[in-house]
C-alpha cells in the first residue's frame, strides 16, 4: 500500500505536534514536582528540624529542564508573547508573509542556542565535569536539555512555518492575491533589520534599540527578539562565533536561579485557581456583602480582583477569572459598559500586589530583597484599592442607572464558608513570607499545593483538568521564562558595552535636574506602556536604569513599586493593553469603548505613582516596620 506524499508530510506534521503537546505535559509535571519536593523541604525544614540536602539543586535541575522542554509546547500553540500592535492590523496574506519571516529569525536564534549548547554538553561530557552543589552530579546531564529542547523546538518552528506557507499559497488561490503589499511589507522588515545590524556595528548602543524595536514590531517573540539581538550584538563587538560560547552559559544563570523559581511556580497557582472555579467563590462572596451599596458589584468586582491578584502574579489573567464572572452580571444589574469594563480590566492588579511576578523578576534583575518589595508594594496596592471604590461609589451613587442586590445574613455566612478555603491562601503565602516561615519562592511552591488541595475540596479537579492545568502552566511559565533568557543575553551585551556606566556619567556631567530625567523617564515608560508588554518593559529598561538609580537620588524599593504601577497603567492604555484585549475577548465589544471605561482607573494609577515618588515614605513604612 504506497502513502500519498501529502498524506506523510501531514503524518510527520501530526507527530511533531504530538512530541511538542507531550513536551509541555512533562514540562508542566516538572512544575509540579518542583512544588512538591519544596513543600516538602518546608515541612523537613519548619515541623522536624530537618533540611534536606538535594532538593534545593533537584528544584533547579528540573526547572532548566523544564522551561526548555516547555518552549515548543508554546510555539505549537502559537502563544508566545509578541507586541502585535502592527501585525495585528495589516491584512492576512501581509501577516502569513511577516511570520514566515519571523520564524526565520527563531529559527536563527534556536540554531545558536541549540549549536552552543550542544558544545557545552559534549565538553562536559568529555571532560566529566559535576556540578559544585551539595548535590554532586554530572553536568553534561543537566546541558543535555539544550539540543534535545532546541531540536523539537526547530522541527516545531520549522513546521509552523511549512503550515503558513502552505495557508499562504491557498489564501492567494483563493483570492486571486497578487501579493503586493506582502512583499512591501517583507522588504521593508528586511531593510529595518539590515539598518538595525548596520548600526549594532557603527554605534551599539543606537543599533540595540533600533534593532530591538524592529524585531518587536515585525511580530518576533519579545524573549527571541531581546536574544537575537544580544546574539548579534556579541558577535559584532566580541570576537564574533567565540563570543556565543556563553550564549548557553547565559541562559544556565538565568535558569539556575531560586530567586525566578517563583515565576513558574505562582503562574500554575494562578492557573489552578482560574480552571477550578476558585475565582466564582471569591466573587460571590463579595458580591454578597457589598450588593446592597451604591456600586456595589463594582466594588465586588474590585475586591474580588484584589484578592485573586493576591493569588495570581498576572494582572492579565486576573482579569481573564473575574471578568468570565463578573462583567455578565454587571450589565444585567444596569451598570454602564464603561464603569463594568473598567472595574475589571482596573481593578486587576496582580502585577503590583504580592505576590507579583513583576516584583519578582524586578527583585532578580536589581538583586532586591523580593519580601522587602511584597512589603513595599502591599500599602501603594491598597491605596489604589481604596482609589478605585470610592470612584465607583461616586460614580454609581450620582448615575443611579444600577440595582442594588440585598441578601440575607445566611446568605452572606454560606457564601463566606464556601469562599473561606479560596480567601486563606493569600494569607498563608503572605504571612508565610512576613513571618519567615519560608521565602517567596518556597511560598509559590506552598500555594501551588494549596490550590490543588482546594480544588479537590471543593470536588473541581478531575484528570483531564490536571492534564490542562500542566500544559496551561508549561505554557505560560515557558513563555515568560523565554523573555528572561533572551533579557540576560542582551544585559550581558550591555554589561560588556558598558552602556549603563556611560550613560551615568553623561548624567553626571551634563548638568541636568534630577527630576528632570526623572520625569522623562516616566514619560519613557508611558509611552513603552502603550506598545510592549510589562515584562519586556522591565527587563529591557531597568539593567540599564538600575545603575542610575542612585545617581538620581531614587530608591530601589520604591522605584520598582513605582514601575509596577506604571506597568498596570500600561495594561489598560490602548493600542497594546492586554487587560483591554481580555475584556474585548470576553464580551466582542469596540476595544475603545473598553479603553474609555479604564481611562479614570489609568489616571488614578497615575497619581498614586506620582504620590509614592514624592512620600517613598509610604513604600518604606512597611518594610522597614517588618525588618525585611
Amino acid at each position: 500500500m504506497r502513502v500519498s506524499k501529502s498524506t506523510a508530510y501531514f503524518n510527520h506534521i501530526n507527530l511533531i505536534d504530538f512530541f511538542s503537546l507531550n513536551f509541555g505535559i512533562v514540562a508542566g509535571f516538572g512544575m509540579f514536582v518542583i512544588s512538591v519536593f519544596t513543600t516538602y523541604e518546608v515541612i523537613m525544614r519548619r515541623i522536624f528540624n530537618n533540611p534536606t540536602t538535594w532538593v534545593f539543586e533537584v528544584s533547579l535541575f528540573i526547572l532548566m529542564w523544564t522551561v526548555l522542554m516547555g518552549v515548543s509546547y508554546s510555539s505549537r500553540e502559537r502563544r508566545h508573547i509578541i507586541a502585535d500592535i502592527l501585525i495585528s492590523r495589516i491584512s492576512e496574506s501581509s501577516r502569513l508573509t511577516l511570520g514566515i519571516t519571523t520564524n526565520i529569525v527563531v529559527l536563527i536564534f534556536v540554531v545558536v542556542v541549540g549549536y552552543y549548547g550542544f558544545h557545552t554538553y559534549l565538553d562536559a561530557y568529555q571532560q566529566k565535569i559535576t556540578s559544585i552543589g551539595l548535590l554532586r552530579y554530572p553536568k553534561w546531564f543537566l546541558y543535555l536539555v539544550f539540543p534535545l529542547s532546541m531540536g523539537m523546538l526547530f522541527l516545531q518552528v520549522f513546521r509552523n512555518t511549512l503550515w503558513d506557507i502552505n495557508l499562504l499559497s491557498s489564501l492567494k488561490k483563493d483570492t486571486d492575491d497578487a501579493g503586493i503589499a506582502p512583499i512591501k511589507f517583507l522588504c521593508a522588515f528586511m531593510v529595518a533589520i539590515g539598518i538595525g545590524i548596520y548600526f549594532i556595528y557603527a554605534l551599539p548602543f543606537a543599533g540595540i534599540a533600533i534593532l530591538i524595536l524592529f524585531l518587536l514590531f515585525g511580530g518576533v517573540p519579545v524573549g527571541v527578539a531581546l536574544g537575537i539581538t544580544g546574539i548579534i550584538g556579541m558577535f559584532a563587538n566580541f570576537g564574533e562565533f567565540q563570543s556565543l560560547t556563553m550564549v548557553p552559559i547565559i541562559i544556565e544563570r538565568t535558569l539556575y536561579n531560586f530567586v525566578l523559581l517563583a515565576v513558574p511556580l505562582f503562574i500554575m497557582g494562578g492557573v489552578i485557581l482560574a480552571k477550578c472555579g476558585i475565582g466564582e467563590r471569591i466573587y460571590d462572596m463579595v458580591s454578597k456583602w457589598s450588593g446592597s451599596l451604591p456600586g456595589g458589584l463594582p466594588i465586588a468586582t474590585i475586591l474580588a480582583c484584589a484578592l485573586v491578584s493576591a493569588m495570581i502574579g498576572v494582572s492579565t489573567a486576573v482579569a481573564g477569572a473575574i471578568g468570565l464572572i463578573a462583567i455578565p452580571q454587571l450589565l444585567a444589574t444596569g451598570y454602564t459598559k464603561k464603569l463594568s469594563y473598567g472595574s475589571v480590566a482596573g481593578g486587576a492588579l496582580g502585577v503590583l500586589i504580592p505576590p507579583s511576578a513583576g516584583l519578582i523578576v524586578y527583585g532578580f534583575l536589581t538583586n532586591t530583597s523580593v519580601a522587602s518589595l511584597f512589603a513595599a508594594a502591599f500599602v501603594p496596592a491598597a491605596i489604589l484599592v481604596v482609589f478605585f471604590i470610592v470612584y465607583v461609589f461616586i460614580a454609581s451613587h450620582y448615575t443611579g442607572n444600577c440595582q442594588r442586590a440585598s441578601f440575607t445574613w445566611e446568605q452572606k455566612i454560606t457564601a463566606t464558608k464556601n469562599a473561606f478555603l479560596a480567601i486563606l491562601a493569600p494569607v498563608i503565602v503572605l504571612g508565610g513570607i512576613y513571618t519567615g516561615i519560608f521565602t517567596p519562592t518556597e511560598s509559590a511552591a506552598v500555594f501551588v499545593i494549596y490550590c490543588l488541595v482546594t480544588a479537590i475540596i471543593y470536588k473541581q479537579l478531575d484528570w483531564q483538568k490536571f492534564i490542562d492545568i500542566l500544559k496551561e502552566s508549561a505554557m505560560l511559565g515557558s513563555s515568560l521564562m523565554l523573555i528572561m533568557m533572551g533579557a540576560m543575553i542582551l544585559t550581558n551585551l550591555i554589561a560588556h558595552l558598558r552602556i549603563p556606566r556611560l550613560l551615568t556619567e553623561w548624567i553626571v556631567t551634563s548638568g541636568f535636574d534630577n527630576w528632570a530625567v526623572i520625569v522623562c523617564l516616566l514619560a519613557m515608560y508611558i509611552i513603552l506602556g502603550m506598545f510592549l508588554d510589562g515584562l519586556a518593559i522591565t527587563v529591557l529598561t531597568i539593567p540599564v536604569i538600575y545603575p542610575l538609580m542612585t545617581v538620581l537620588g531614587l530608591d530601589v524599593i520604591v522605584f520598582g513599586v513605582v514601575l509596577m504601577v506604571f506597568i498596570e497603567m500600561a495594561l489598560i492604555t490602548p493600542p497594546v493593553g492586554l487587560n483591554l484585549f481580555m475584556v474585548q475577548a470576553i464580551t466582542k465589544d469596540d476595544l475603545w469603548t473598553i479603553a474609555k471605561g479604564n481611562l479614570p482607573f489609568a489616571a488614578m494609577m497615575f497619581i498614586v505613582a506620582v504620590i509614592l515618588l514624592f512620600y517613598p515614605e509610604i513604600c518604606l513604612w512597611l518594610p522597614e516596620m517588618l525588618s525585611i
